[in-house]
């Protein structure tokens, strides 16, 4: 009796400490009763649609003081952080990230860096603390090219986040040789190629970035009126493209754009008009934000989740 009170004791201890990003902290986007969603949760744009997850006072409280976390893009954009090969004879799968300001700096997951050797993809969420070296798992994303382009290994530019059917592919597949037939099938979808068969060269395509300029146009200036937003569920045609959640609006809105911009590549690409119902994505959540333990099993084989002393600040899902 006296052990299952201890055991007892000790999840209640693992439930308090750690469940921040799950229902009740976060305001569903859906009427509890009927299903439906609730004014001002959702917006769509040709094929895809984006329900809004926004925070509780008690997300707040759980994260108070947490402080300013820099993206990875605003990291490069101001010189605060250098991204390199591991050495002059570089790895394929690992770069080194070297934080070299006072700022807490979030790497994640699906993030495109050009240059080095080869341009790569970011394979796992890490925060650098100031002043730090982290080594950080990596997929190529331009398999023809080996060599340091103007003789450095340095990474000169942030590119983008990419297309979320490629960060699914990361996330589920774990295998370098399909992240490079993803990379082939978008280039193809688009009708763009280089000499090296690097993902960027979609940027080459002007009806690529028209249509998706305006995806994120649109899409972007309905989610700017929302206050309190902190995730949010994509969908396009019958199915769940995917789910990203952060701590705070304010580390929410640092990624918005970039996060707006892989959910509409893949439904610039794969999208179909909206037909899935508000019951089958309210499932889907409710499932995915029922409790601390059943959300780490279910990122551990479709997303990925940033823990900070303890506390999730960030999760990304996908749908089987």
């Amino acid at each position: 009796m006296k052990k299952a009170l201890i055991l007892a004791g000790i999840c209640l201890a693992y439930l308090g400490a750690e469940a921040q990003l799950q229902k009740e902290n976060l305001q569903s986007p859906f009427q509890e009763q009927s299903g439906r969603t609730k004014p001002g949760f959702a917006t769509e744009y040709k094929h895809i649609r984006l329900y809004y997850i926004k925070a509780k006072p008690t997300l707040y409280k759980a994260f108070e003081g947490m402080g300013k976390y820099t993206s990875l893009e605003q990291a490069i954009s101001q010189s605060k952080i250098v991204v390199t090969e591991v050495s002059n004879a570089g790895t394929v799968n690992t770069l080194r990230f070297t934080n070299q300001s006072k700022d807490s700096i979030i790497v994640g997951m699906g993030d495109i860096v050009k240059g080095g050797k080869q341009d790569r993809v970011v394979e796992k969420d890490t925060l650098i603390a100031p002043g730090k070296t982290v080594q950080i798992p990596v997929y190529c994303v331009e398999q023809g090219r080996w060599s340091a382009q103007g003789g450095s290994t340095q990474f000169s530019a942030y590119h983008s986040k990419a297309d979320n059917s490629l960060r699914k592919t990361i996330v589920k597949e774990k295998n370098q040789q399909r992240v490079w037939s993803k990379v082939a099938e978008i280039n193809q979808a688009y009708g763009t190629s280089s000499t090296t068969g690097t993902y960027t060269a979609v940027s080459q395509s002007d009806k690529y970035k028209t249509e998706l300029a305006s995806y994120k146009q649109s899409l972007m200036q309905a989610m700017q009126r929302e206050k309190d937003l902190v995730g949010i569920v994509a969908v396009t045609g019958d199915k769940i493209i995917g789910c990203d959640i952060y701590a705070t609006p304010a580390l929410f809105r640092d990624h918005a754009a970039n996060l707006v911009h892989s959910y509409a590549s893949e439904a610039l690409k794969d999208g179909k008009p909206v037909s899935i119902s508000d019951q089958k994505v309210q499932q889907y959540l409710n499932q995915l934000l029922a409790g601390e333990l059943e959300q780490d099993q279910q990122l551990q084989q479709n997303g990925r989740s940033l823990k900070v002393n303890g506390k999730k600040v960030k999760i990304t899902a996908f749908a089987d």
